[in-house]
């Protein structure tokens, strides 16, 4: 039995890593139904754990490097800073919990000391404690480089809507309503709420590209606003803003593939030595 609860404890953390590996779209689907209100959500007066564990390790986080809360990443992904702390705590006390476990499991056997798992626990709970930042990091740079094609798009757009005569907002605006994708909705909804909150579409859209870390969309909202305040022509500029990015984006591809055949190619070499090593080997012995 100490067995297989031993295997089953280390199976699910294996698991759980994988999960957490896998690549996902980002869910912001109850951020994004959240933006636009004046109330802010309360849950009757009753915290959840989740917030009182979360608040909990908020105020006791040192403030040195390795703590600090990467809310630019949270804010692209759609993730609740109390989401995040509450799941770096989770894994924090399931990697000391699992060497805890394993100790009492070799304590039993007689093989070691349950000092020297206690002192990997510690190791355990640290090194969990930042995995979810690792991860964190990788969703929102995929989600920053999606947000970035579908602003080489929406440039595009922009440029169509503004030589059909649309004013700088409509076509800001229009051009946010033709795409589909989670960027487009995003920017849809800012440029919806700045039209509620009586603010330039494209203020919005630059305290957007700040708040998310993406500047290419502040570059093409300073582009409109030149329309917008001088009644400029920008319609060559957006397009020339979004073949830019367009061919920015496919030479950063091209360096991504050259890395992989780089890698790929040593890899080939590697094998074919040791493939040659254990052809000669029998013949190297033989004449020793």
């Amino acid at each position: 039995m100490i067995v297989f609860v031993g295997g089953a404890l280390i199976g699910l953390a294996v698991s759980l890593v994988v999960a957490q590996a896998l690549p996902s779209r980002p869910k912001l689907g109850a951020a994004l139904n959240r933006l636009g209100t004046t109330t802010a959500a309360t849950d009757g007066g009753r915290r959840t754990l989740e917030t009182r564990v979360a608040s909990w390790v908020i105020q006791r986080l040192p403030s040195i490097p390795g703590f600090s809360i990467p809310e630019m990443d949270l804010a692209l992904v759609g993730t609740t800073v109390h989401k995040f702390i509450y799941t770096k705590a989770l894994w924090a006390v399931g990697g000391f919990t699992s060497m805890i476990l394993m100790g009492l499991y070799v304590q039993i056997l007689g093989i070691l000391p349950f000092a020297i798992p206690a002192v990997f626990g510690v190791v355990a709970a640290a090194t969990a404690w930042f995995l979810p930042d690792i991860f964190l990091k990788d969703k929102a740079a995929a989600a920053r480089k999606e947000f970035v094609r579908c602003v080489a798009v929406y440039l595009e757009l922009v440029a169509a809507e503004r030589r059909s005569g649309k004013p700088p907002a409509i076509a800001l605006e229009n051009a946010a309503a033709i795409g589909k994708a989670w960027p487009f909705i995003r920017i849809n909804q800012e440029l919806t709420r700045s039209r509620y909150d009586h603010t330039q579409p494209w203020d919005a859209l630059v305290a957007l590209s700040k708040d998310i870390s993406v500047p290419e969309l502040g570059e093409a909202a300073k582009i409109v606003r030149l329309s917008g305040d001088d009644g400029a022509s920008v319609y060559e500029a957006l397009r020339s803003s979004g073949q830019g990015l367009r061919v920015k984006m496919l030479n950063e591809e091209h360096t991504r593939a050259n890395k992989a055949s780089e890698r790929v190619t040593i890899l080939i070499s590697v094998l074919a030595l040791i493939f040659g090593g254990v052809l000669m080997t029998p013949l190297i012995l033989k004449i020793m």
